[in-house]
């Protein structure tokens, strides 16, 4: 695991949970699919994540409500995970949906 993995929580089990991709909560469970935004090749957020299946420096595939999303790329860091909504900042190259 990358060692710029900065999410930060008041209990300590918790961060992992989203490298569990435990079962979906009810936001989760409302969300048709996925929303992405990105802000030029820097940064991407993604509403309706159920977790994280892999993370590196170079690529981060995610768990979608109906398949995957990897991102590809250099410098990724995870800025914020809440709820079903993560940001990323680095610089991406290429995204790719996996059903």
């Amino acid at each position: 695991m990358s060692e710029k993995f900065k999410f930060k929580s008041e209990k300590p089990k918790e961060k992992w949970q989203i490298f569990g991709c435990a079962s979906a909560d009810k936001e989760i469970k409302n969300v048709k699919g996925p929303r992405l935004e990105l802000f030029g090749n820097r940064e991407i957020i993604v509403e309706g994540c159920m977790g994280v299946f892999e993370y590196s420096d170079t690529y981060m595939k995610l768990k979608l409500p109906k398949g995957s999303l990897t991102v590809c790329g250099c410098n990724f860091d995870i800025v914020a995970f809440e709820g079903s909504t993560i940001t990323v900042r680095g610089n991406i190259s290429s995204i790719e949906f996996c059903i």
